[in-house]
């Protein structure tokens, strides 16, 4: 049963990794709109007016497994 010991610890890790990429980093209101940064990399502005523009794409799951801390 061990030959998929690596396959688990990978699947659980890439499952804590997708759980901690979709929470905020940061939250920053000022002129008029407010900009919500994630920790998969994700920045996103939304206008008083109720326009929503994608300042930054997401991060490719490769380079997050990489990138995240350890204890994730």
């Amino acid at each position: 049963m061990t030959q998929y010991t690596d396959a688990v610890e990978y699947q659980r890790r890439k499952m804590a990794v997708e759980k901690w990429s979709g929470q905020i980093e940061y939250i920053l209101g000022q002129d008029g709109y407010v900009e919500k940064a994630y920790n998969s990399g994700l920045v996103t502005r939304e206008f008083r007016d109720g326009t929503f523009v994608v300042v930054s794409e997401e991060k490719p799951m490769a380079e997050l497994l990489i990138e995240a801390p350890g204890n994730v």
